[in-house]
């Protein structure tokens, strides 16, 4: 809401094997639990997304619309982490995001997919847990 606007409704999320992607950010965190989080939309919507997070008018997919969304899930990811350590006193560490575009994922681990449907399309985020040995 505070970044992209109030247009949106999660709807429920479900287990999640495998994802054909589309445009696709991807970024790991690690610590005492791990978890790979997949941010994935169509090229029209991520113009649109990456628009209304910078605050910008993009007119087609290019390096600049695919940065402010890797920027995004790393703000997105980097407020989580805040959260985490103030609230249950984990430190957590985020790998630098990465593109992942056309591609089948399938999950090693427990996973899980949000669809949240904008007035523009819609995004998925998908989280996969991994549980790390003590």
């Amino acid at each position: 809401i505070r970044f992209i606007g109030e247009d949106f409704a999660p709807l429920n999320p479900s287990v999640c094997k495998e994802y054909l992607t589309s445009q696709c950010s991807t970024q790991i965190i690690n610590g005492e639990f791990s978890m790979t989080s997949y941010f994935d939309m169509q090229e029209d919507t991520a113009i649109i997304f990456a628009s209304r997070y910078v605050k910008e008018k993009f007119e087609e997919y290019d390096e600049y619309v695919q940065a402010s969304i890797e920027d995004f899930l790393n703000l997105h990811n980097g407020l989580f982490n805040v959260n985490m350590s103030n609230e249950q006193g984990l430190e957590l560490q985020l790998d630098v995001p990465n593109v992942v575009t056309d591609e089948l994922v399938t999950f090693e681990h427990e996973a899980y997919m949000l669809p949240i449907v904008y007035s523009f399309g819609t995004i998925h985020f998908i989280f996969e847990l991994i549980h790390n040995e003590l």
